[in-house]
């Protein structure tokens, strides 16, 4: 622990799983205590590697201004996450993302790996580390083969491809929470008294932290907690976009659920994680991919049908300028459309000549509204120029059958006139037979 980075163990906002958290405790205790651990830079252990192929060097000694072979550089992040270095633990984000930026210009670099095996920690410099791997210009993949919880799992996320060994222990645990030590009792007990005043026009000042030391968490909750929790599910739902939302609530899950969930994206081993990085290199133009646009921009991108065509994910060929389609895809896309094409054509021929019918069956009722309108008219019937062709014809067969049972001398003259009477079929009007439009 670094003395210069002390508050960081004593008091702050973390994104841990709280049992990993506690395993910190001995070493706060035994700062306090005067015990500091010493640090022996011999000892140190390098957290960066170098794979080409079967074989791995120390990123240290690695020289990229000689080597002409790709290769993977591997972050290791194993040991509670912090923002600056520690002086007897690891580098902090900040120096990662330094490692990681000057890889960044070596053409031969493929990509990273993030190893990780850690259950969390500070808030600071999380979201930050999140968004460098998120818009940086090489494939990264995720792997844990242990822990990978709150702002472990929060950096993991942003790669664009997450793998667990299906051993690991423990994922997610997506929430915040905050762990602090009040000191006071240890200072009285060496002597000092700690007073806290202050200005007048100060009143809301660390309000929300003065009142969770008195025993009322509300307003640190609300004002503290909570907009952190919301930024980070915003950043998760963002980047990973079939996460299942009830893992929002802070759980962890084993390697399998974890995959049922869309927390991860598929089981494996380390080497699975360095394979995936050289597969995705391939599909990068230039191998200069902004390596999470697909997560900004293209993993909200719903195209099933699209899909269903080239027979997979877009997120199969996705790269900053778009989607990477094989020869084969492409020639099942373009065959599509050209079955599309054919069948639109013949849609529209059909759809002219059902216009040329309906056309000509508008005329026939024409014709046939204005025969029923002239027969109701030489009928002498009230009300027929509001009648409906049903209604007229209902009208004018009620008088046939008036006019056929009325008593005379001599037969009934026909409504169509004498030389147009047909008394066997009085749905026949002006020499038209309207029976197929009467609904009786």
């Amino acid at each position: 622990m670094n003395l210069n980075n002390l508050h960081s163990l004593v008091g702050g906002r973390w994104f841990i799983n709280e049992s990993y958290g506690h395993t910190l405790l001995p070493s706060l205790y035994s700062i306090l205590s005067g015990k500091m651990p010493a640090s022996n830079k011999e000892d140190f252990i390098s957290e960066e590697f170098i794979v080409q192929g079967s074989v791995s060097v120390s990123a240290q000694t690695f020289n990229n201004q000689t080597n002409k072979d790709g290769y993977v550089l591997v972050v290791s992040l194993k040991n509670p996450i912090f923002k600056y270095n520690q002086e007897c633990g690891p580098n902090g984000t900040k120096t990662k993302q330094q490692i990681m930026a000057r890889h960044e210009s070596d053409p031969n670099c493929k990509g990273v790996v993030l190893d990780i095996d850690s259950g969390g920690g500070q808030v600071s410099g999380t979201p930050e580390f999140h968004d460098f791997i998120k818009n940086y210009s090489k494939p990264v993949v995720s792997y844990t083969d242990g822990l990978m919880c709150s702002a472990a799992y929060y950096i993991g996320s942003a790669a664009s491809h997450v793998v667990a060994n299906k051993r690991a222990d423990s994922i997610g645990s997506i929430g915040a929470m905050t762990s602090f030590v009040n000191m006071k009792g240890f200072y009285e007990k060496k002597g000092a008294k700690v007073i806290t005043e202050y200005a007048t026009k100060s009143t809301d000042k660390n309000k929300d932290f003065e009142d969770l030391l008195n025993g009322d968490p509300k307003g640190y909750i609300k004002n503290v907690l909570d907009p952190i929790v919301d930024t980070f599910h915003n950043d998760m739902t963002s980047v990973r976009s079939n996460l299942n939302e009830s893992v929002l609530s802070g759980g962890v899950y084993n390697a399998e659920d974890s995959l049922s969930n869309g927390l991860i994206d598929q089981i494996g081993t380390l080497q699975t994680a360095i394979d995936k990085v050289f597969e995705l290199s391939k599909t990068t133009p230039n191998n200069s991919n902004k390596n999470n646009s697909k997560k900004n921009t293209m993993s909200d991108l719903k195209v099933p049908l699209i899909e269903a065509v080239i027979g997979s994910s877009f997120a199969e060929g996705e790269t900053e300028q778009g989607i990477i389609l094989t020869d084969a895809q492409a020639t099942a896309l373009e065959n599509r459309l050209s079955e599309n094409d054919t069948a639109i054509a013949t849609a529209a021929t059909e759809a002219t000549a059902l216009d040329e019918k309906i056309t000509g069956l508008t005329a026939t009722s024409t014709t046939v509204t204005t025969a029923i309108q002239n027969a109701l008219a030489t009928a002498e019937v009230e009300g027929a120029a509001t009648m409906s062709n049903e209604q007229g014809v209902a009208a004018l067969s009620a008088l046939v059958a008036e006019y056929g049972a009325a008593d005379g001398a001599k037969p009934s003259t026909s409504l169509d006139g004498p030389e147009n009477a047909d008394d066997d079929n009085p749905n026949v009007i002006e020499g038209m037979d309207i029976s197929a439009d009467m609904n009786y």
